[in-house]
């Protein structure tokens, strides 16, 4: 008998007899990786007795098991696992297992009397100046015209593909923004991505000055439209303008300066530059007295598509942390989660609305990157979600009223541009740290 042989047998003869038990509070399902849970408080498979009798030991080390909150709950904690994540749970298959999953339902926020609305688009990764980006701001036209009219866009970044502006005056302001979204009436609050920051390699995002360019363009007078707002690279803007009270502030960040992996502008560099922004943002969050607030930017916290999660991008270990998004992945944690209602990103090119997770509180989490080059998901699993759409053209529009969001995601068709209602869901606003 082999030395494989001989281990595999006394794997076996301990594994003998071992079983796997999940207890869940009600709120929730357990679902597991490697199959065999799926389990309510009140119902469904809780237990997997002699798992050693599933397949061979050997092939099945680690056991992942995903926490899908129910509709007005979330994800607490997990007990008994040897790591934990967002909403899983890793544990190695050894001896028999016990693990305890927490759903708590989630706190709302005290009514704030303010009865104002608000309607917005959430789209990104459009500047293409392509047919797609056309078809897109068409229908949000289209849509926000039979909804009563949006009030503007948030642009989440990768505003200018292939090529970089050389000066404000660069013909690539008409051709990639104000040509493609000539029939939209709102104008769109910009935040930078990767895209827009590049110098040699297109996407590199590692020459940050060039950003700037694009928040000297938010300042020329003389533009085709007045639709594109930058006023700086991270900024903060509010509807109603110059209310006291408004009924929501957006807070826009650079994220790109945290992700680039070389950057020698000493403006940029990152210590410097992600000390300046959290003061801004602890600040502008801790002066706001707006009803809602809501922070994007182009890099997410959480996705299922090509680029991942932050901490992983692009399956980079946490090793690598500032390309991985490590380092951005704990400055929103620190800075961002729990703190502002709803976090919108980009870079991944679909629409994905995911459910909070522990380590960012209850703040909702949005992509919304399909808005001219669709792509399809990597990982559909990576996280839980309420909704995701891909290889499709999209959009996301949220309607605000007092202390209710509505938010609905729309496909368009890359043959007649027709916008299509794929998902709607009610959000009442929630406590926040």
């Amino acid at each position: 008998m082999t030395k494989t042989s001989i281990l595999i047998l006394l794997t076996t003869l301990l594994l003998s007899g071992c079983d796997v038990d999940v207890v869940t509070t009600r709120g929730g399902t357990i679902v597991s990786n490697p199959a065999g849970i799926n389990c309510r408080s009140d119902s469904g498979t809780c237990s997997v007795k002699n798992y050693e009798r599933l397949g061979n030991v050997n092939d099945v080390v680690i056991a992942r098991l995903t926490a899908i909150p129910d509709s007005g709950y979330r994800f607490s904690h997990w007990k008994g696992c040897d790591s934990s994540s967002n909403l899983h749970c890793r544990k190695k298959l050894e001896g028999d297992i016990r693990i305890e999953a927490t759903f708590v339902p989630i706190t709302l926020a005290t009514p704030s009397g303010n009865t104002g609305a608000l309607r917005f688009v959430a789209v990104g990764d459009f500047g293409k100046g392509n047919t797609n980006q056309k078809l897109v701001g068409d229908a949000m036209q289209r849509v926000c015209d039979q909804a009563g009219g949006c009030n503007f866009a948030i642009g989440l970044g990768d505003n200018i593909y292939e090529g970089q502006p050389q000066n404000s005056y660069d013909a690539l302001f008409e051709t990639k923004f104000e040509h493609p979204f000539i029939n939209v009436k709102f104008p769109f609050y910009m935040a930078l991505g990767n895209h827009d920051n590049s110098l040699i390699i297109d996407g590199g995002g590692n020459f940050n000055h060039r950003g700037e360019i694009q928040v000297d363009y938010s300042y020329r007078t003389d533009r085709f439209s007045d639709k594109w707002r930058m006023p700086a690279r991270y900024y903060e803007h509010s509807f109603p303008q110059g209310a006291p009270t408004p009924l929501a502030s957006f807070f826009a960040l650079d994220s790109n300066p945290f992700i680039s992996a070389v950057e020698l502008n000493p403006e940029y560099l990152l210590l410097r530059y992600s000390d300046e922004q959290r003061t801004w943002i602890r600040q502008a969050l801790a002066n706001s007295r707006a009803t809602w607030k809501i922070a994007y930017a182009h890099h997410p916290f959480l996705s299922n598509g090509l680029h991942g999660n932050a901490g992983n991008y692009d399956f980079l270990p946490p090793l690598a942390p500032r390309m991985s998004g490590e380092v951005y992945r704990r400055w929103l944690q620190a800075n961002v989660c729990g703190k502002v209602d709803m976090f919108v990103a980009g870079h991944d090119h679909e629409v994905q609305v995911l459910h909070s997770v522990p380590e960012c509180g209850n703040t909702i989490l949005v992509v919304s990157g399909a808005g001219a080059d669709p792509r399809a998901f990597v990982d559909r699993a990576r996280n839980p979600a309420l909704y995701l759409q891909d290889n499709q053209l999209g959009f996301v529009i949220s309607e605000i009223n007092g202390d209710t969001m509505t938010m609905k995601v729309y496909s368009v068709s890359q043959s007649d541009g027709l916008a299509t209602l794929k998902y709607q869901k009610v959000f009442p606003r929630r406590a926040l740290n």
